[in-house]
């Protein structure tokens, strides 16, 4: 097995794998595991990315250094290997940007409660990367020795490179089965009431009929609380679970010592190579139906749907003008509105948007110039940002934020995470919501979170037992 590139740097190793996750679990006792996975079967889908121990990792307040200390590496990368790879990431950071990152980039009000106490922002520096070519089924490691500069980064490049090749042969591995924790019905506790989340609904029209906004994203999250559960073994077989009942493009792990996150995402939030950059946004959900002739008209229906049209072109919108503050003038188009893609519990509405980044700028700025996404905010974005603040008892953290790769040459890509869950070892956390605009239905929007949670509450069945979201008038909440 050889690989299609030649280069000298970084280290590259061709290893035979079968399985990303199986990877996944023999780095997971190592500091920051991390799996960005493509597990749709769709074009998008070619790539998995795997990597642990970062030599250097920025959580919370400490983020505000990542991005000069990424350029200072960045350029060093850049002037050893100018040259480009076939493979899209051999080296850079990995980490995730929590929906409350945008605090730092706006001022919100602080209405909504940090219950959970968790950094707005986890990001690890990694030396050695590795890659899954799902069309070739080939795979490779690549090792850099950074941080350190030649001649001993060559020595660490080598040394890394073994190391990493030891752990995927014969490394210890995290189990592969938990034992389900109860036979009994599990019911998650919501922060919104049935009838609560209605009337939310409810105010968001009525602030749409007074004219502060067009649009809002208005989401539930729900919480099952564990027993001092294996963090590890817990976050990796719901990811794997997850896995097998929502397949993803975007999908994503990433532990840390006091939390992990699990993401079945199907949208891209923003991709950049070289100076092209690509959002993809998601508006407009119906669910799949129970046989083929339904499940068309669900389709056909979503696709004449002009409420759900008008959602995603205002999001479209929202999107350009982001795109526009850190884009060469001009550039910013929409080569795709409106398009029908189907996953394996939805049918979705999905839009492509297109910029060239401007001179001087690079990934951080395209990200602080867009974040959070569109999607998952409203329109106008800070007015939908500060309603969501009002309405939603709890801050969303990683729910509707960005989880990702930032490559040394300079390219990235992040989704919106969404069907997403937060794992500790006292409790799982999940979250879904929907765009509420004028002609919505409080009923028919509370009944599409419930859609959409639909394969993350199967995916916890299979790891924890029966799981039944609460919808009737009485249910729990916060």
């Amino acid at each position: 097995m050889t690989a299609p590139f030649h280069s000298e740097y970084p280290f590259v190793e061709a290893i035979e794998i079968s399985d990303p996750i199986g990877v996944l679990r023999a780095l997971a006792h190592l500091p920051y595991p991390f799996l960005l996975h493509s597990g749709a079967g769709d074009p998008r889908s070619r790539w998995s990315f795997f990597g642990a121990d970062p030599f250097a990792v920025f959580r919370g307040d400490d983020i505000s250094a990542a991005p000069a200390m990424w350029r200072k590496v960045s350029s060093m990368v850049r002037a050893a290997d100018p040259s480009p790879t076939v493979v899209p990431f051999t080296g850079g950071a990995v980490g995730y940007w929590a929906y409350d990152y945008g605090r730092r980039l706006e001022k919100l009000p602080e209405q909504a409660r940090d219950d959970l106490r968790l950094p707005d922002a986890v990001l690890g520096f990694y030396d050695v990367i590795g890659a899954y070519d799902h069309l070739s089924r080939q795979a490779w490691l690549f090792s850099s020795g950074l941080p350190l500069e030649e001649p001993l980064q060559h020595e660490r490049a080598e040394q890394r490179l073994q190391q990493f090749q030891g752990l995927l042969k014969h490394g210890r591995r995290v189990t592969s089965r938990l034992p389900r924790v109860s036979e009994q019905v599990l019911t998650p506790h919501s922060t919104f009431t049935p009838e609560r989340y209605r009337t939310a609904v409810d105010e968001v029209r009525r602030r749409i009929a007074a004219g502060d906004l067009f649009q809002a994203n208005l989401s539930q999250r729900w919480t099952l609380p564990l027993a001092d559960a294996d963090l590890a073994a817990t976050a990796i077989a719901l990811f794997e679970s997850l896995d097998l009942s929502s397949p993803a493009p975007f999908a994503a792990y990433f532990g840390a010592s006091d939390h992990a996150i699990v993401s079945a995402s199907p949208e891209r939030f923003l991709e950049l190579r070289g100076t092209h950059v690509e959002s993809r946004p998601i508006k407009g959900t119906r669910p799949r139906g129970a046989d083929p002739a339904a499940d068309a008209r669900l389709q056909q229906e979503l696709l004449a749907s002009a409420k759900d049209r008008a959602e995603n072109v205002m999001i479209v919108d929202v999107l350009r003008n982001d795109l526009g503050r850190v884009c060469e003038p001009g550039s910013v188009s929409v080569p795709a509105l409106c398009e029908l893609e189907s996953f394996a519990q939805v049918h979705h509405l999905v839009s492509t948007v297109t910029g060239r980044l401007a001179p001087g700028r690079d990934a951080f700025d395209l990200l602080d110039a867009c974040f959070p996404g569109g999607s998952i905010t409203g329109a106008p974005k800070i007015r939908a940002m500060e309603l969501i603040d009002q309405l939603e008892p709890v801050r969303r953290h990683v729910y509707c934020g960005s989880i990702g790769y930032l490559d040394w040459r300079g390219d990235a890509d992040w989704n919106i995470a969404i069907r997403t869950a937060l794992v500790t070892p006292k409790d799982i956390h999940f979250s879904a919501g929907g765009g509420i605009t004028a002609d919505s239905d409080p009923e028919a929007e509370f009944q599409e979170t419930l859609h959409k949670a639909e394969g993350m509450r199967r995916a916890l069945e299979r790891v924890l037992g029966p799981v039944v979201l609460p919808q009737g008038a009485d249910a729990p909440h916060d």
